[in-house]
């Protein structure tokens, strides 16, 4: 599965993004739940959509990373129709074993292939 990861740039996570594409996004929120010392709870994990649909997810994705355990949201976004909102993102929102709640929030740069 091919999965955009976006980069932080400044205080925002962003992520290049073509408006007709089709594509498997993943938020690492790895940091989020070393530093509330819980774990993410699969089946209250809510994918929020700004100017894209979401079609399949979010999921909880483990992968090992250069040996290091990582942990994802994943979903699959679709086309864009119409204006794109100026604030054109996607929000992972995570419910913790814990009892919190956090939101990790991408955001999309359009570019055209």
């Amino acid at each position: 599965m091919d999965v955009k990861v976006p980069v932080k740039d400044g205080s925002k996570w962003k992520v290049d993004r073509d408006r007709d594409e089709i594509s498997y996004y993943a938020a690492d929120i790895t940091n989020e739940l070393r530093d509330r010392n819980t774990i993410a709870v699969q089946g209250k994990v809510v994918a929020l959509a700004y100017g894209v649909e979401v079609l399949e997810g979010p999921e909880i994705q483990v992968a090992t990373i250069d040996g290091a355990e990582r942990t994802f949201v994943v979903v699959k976004l679709g086309d864009s129709a119409g204006e794109l909102p100026d604030d054109w993102r996607w929000v992972a929102r995570v419910s913790c074993a814990n009892g919190e709640r956090f939101d990790k929030t991408t955001w999309f740069n359009e570019v055209d292939p």
